[in-house]
């Protein structure tokens, strides 16, 4: 018996001495306590390495906090609102529904970085390729340089955003609505649009024009990859690759000129007349030149792109209608 009380006495005190010291443990770690406490005993924020052009770059998994200063409309049409934007693409007309409580940051040009800080951004995407944008950024949050023109159309855009910010879905779906929209207006074009019907996008200047190709704004993208519209044989092969835009002198700009003009144009600049070459071209004669405001048609971001197409595909139908004979 007296044996057996010591095995029980033994056990006894060595259960206390556990208890001790997983107390004390508990007591030596504070700053795991402090830790713990700061984050509300939530787990970090996942985290993935992605490719960039500064080289690989850690971000959130799931960014809650996006600055941007030309991004704005792929994150919206993912449905991530990002918390910072640039006045230039927050006062979009296509998209000025979805922008409320986004703040701005400045302008192009003249981004204020206090702003940006102030926002807590968890991620930056920019447009610029200038390394000393990359490093005022890179300073305050993870940051993504996505140079303009890296991507060849709306698809493999919003695709590639899709997978940055894990939002495939949401893309695949948005997609899948960008192109039902995009045919229909395509649609609205059948009997008016003939074989042989080249279309060109330009702007004019006292001196010169200006013409563009397909992935440059001024509508290139909406008139040439949503609509499929034909550009002249000349804009075609020396506009629609790396180089998309030129300057043209008015003594050759019948050779760029298509039988439809889109021209971009400024408040000041609307009811363009041009000169007696500009008077000869076959799209001023048969009325088809077409004014587009540049506060609507400089923008070339997925929501834009398809907005421009309906507004185009509209401007065609109806100029049909009013050039109709009448019976």
């Amino acid at each position: 018996m007296n044996f057996l009380k010591k095995q029980i006495w033994s056990l006894a005190i060595l259960l206390v001495l556990v208890v001790a010291l997983s107390a004390c443990a508990g007591k030596m770690n504070p700053a795991a306590e402090k830790q713990d406490q700061a984050s509300g005993g939530q787990k970090p924020a996942a985290t993935k390495t992605v490719k960039t052009i500064h080289g690989e770059i850690t971000i959130p998994v799931q960014p809650k906090r996006i600055v941007v200063d030309m991004y704005q409309n792929d994150l919206l049409a993912l449905g991530i609102k990002p918390v910072g934007s640039v006045k230039y693409y927050l006062d979009n007309p296509f998209s000025k529904e979805l922008v409320q409580d986004i703040a701005s940051i400045g302008d192009r040009g003249s981004v204020s970085v206090e702003k940006v800080l102030a926002l807590e951004p968890d991620l930056i995407l920019i447009g610029s390729k200038d390394v000393g944008e990359y490093e005022k950024y890179s300073k305050i949050a993870p940051t993504i340089v996505i140079p303009y023109g890296t991507y060849k159309n709306v698809h493999e855009e919003l695709t590639a955003f899709g997978e940055l910010l894990g939002k495939e879905r949401e893309a695949e779906t948005w997609l899948a609505q960008y192109d039902q929209r995009m045919q229909a207006a395509r649609d609205k074009l059948k009997g008016i649009i003939q074989p042989g019907d080249t279309f060109t996008v330009m702007e004019a200047s006292p001196k010169e024009y200006y013409v563009y190709g397909d992935n440059f704004g001024r509508g290139g993208q909406a008139i040439y990859r949503g609509l499929e519209l034909t550009p002249p044989p000349l804009v075609q092969k020396e506009l629609m690759g790396e180089t998309q835009w030129k300057s043209v002198s008015r003594e050759v700009i019948d050779k760029y000129a298509g039988s439809y003009i889109f021209l971009t144009v400024s408040k000041e600049n609307t009811g363009y007349k041009g000169d007696s070459i500009w008077k000869s071209l076959s799209a001023v004669r048969n009325d088809r030149v077409f004014e587009l405001q540049e506060d609507r048609y400089w923008y070339f971001d997925p929501i834009a792109i398809v907005g421009q197409a309906e507004e185009i595909a509209d401007l065609l139908v109806q100029r049909n209608k009013e050039n109709a004979p009448q019976k």
